[in-house]
């Protein structure tokens, strides 16, 4: 998550430039290293719409990214067509915060990694989503905002591959000397 500073917040700045700011910090002027920071795992980073159309990835190595797309991007024709060219050159997509709508289902196709946020929908809406989804299509569930011991075992029991949220860790705040 980028903040600006010590005020731990989000400057007043385009999404795409946030993003790419932190991605050449990371890859390309050597600050502090993707290594450092992913200790060797793929980072997920957010991209808009617009980053995602503009190809923005493909400035960076695939092994390290999962493309998240993030819910307020546009399903249509030249998203869908911007993810696939990313697949195709073998990065990672995931879908953040995934709310089943016609616009977005066939989209799944595309998914490494389906994000479902446990605190924007109900146990019930999760639990369809995933019975009716997961063998149609191949990817990854990741559960996001597990902030109770009891939500990390409904999201086990349902199938989930991954877990984010309070329940597991905290966040930590890394400092860069340098992004633009």
């Amino acid at each position: 998550m980028f903040r600006e500073g010590c005020c731990d917040s989000f400057p007043d700045i385009e999404s795409e430039v946030a993003t790419v700011s932190i991605l050449d910090g990371l890859f390309h002027e050597g600050t502090v290293g993707i290594q450092y920071i992913s200790d060797g795992l793929p980072c997920f980073v957010n991209f808009c719409h617009q980053s995602l159309i503009q190809g923005i990835a493909f400035n960076y190595p695939p092994e390290d990214l999962v493309i998240e797309v993030l819910e307020n991007c546009e399903a249509n024709a030249v998203l869908y067509k911007a993810l696939e060219d990313l697949k195709s050159h073998g990065y990672q997509i995931a879908f953040d915060d995934f709310v089943p709508s016609p616009d977005w289902l066939p989209f799944l196709r595309l998914a490494d990694i389906v994000k479902i946020d446990f605190r924007a929908q109900s146990l019930q809406e999760i639990s369809q989503f995933v019975n009716k989804y997961r063998k149609r299509f191949d990817f990854k569930l990741l559960a996001e905002k597990i902030e109770t011991e009891e939500e990390y075992r409904v999201a086990i029991a349902l199938g989930f591959d991954y877990f984010q949220g309070f329940q597991l860790s905290k966040p930590e705040r890394i400092f860069f000397s340098h992004v633009a």
